[in-house]
């Protein structure tokens, strides 16, 4: 597990769950459409390019970039690498 799944599995738990300790938040689980709705997308769009000091671009905002821990994860250090 990395530093980066890690930083944003806290965010997604405590800022857009509010902390539901009864679910388990795996680097696979789903999140669109279950976890997270469209406002806990635009959250956690907003917290990535301030932790990371990355840019998400709407071209950017697809199911599979933000479909689990994983994929964001994937797509944050790529845009981190480049940038």
């Amino acid at each position: 597990m990395s530093d980066v799944s890690t930083r944003i599995r806290d965010f997604i738990t405590s800022e857009i769950m509010f902390d539901d300790s009864s679910a388990n938040l795996a680097d696979d689980t789903a999140l669109l459409g279950s976890v997270m709705d469209s406002l806990g997308l635009m959250q956690l769009i907003a917290f990535l390019e301030e932790e990371f000091e990355v840019e998400i671009d709407d071209a950017d905002v697809t199911v599979d970039n933000f479909r689990t821990v994983g994929d964001i994860e994937r797509m944050v250090t790529a845009k981190a690498e480049v940038g």
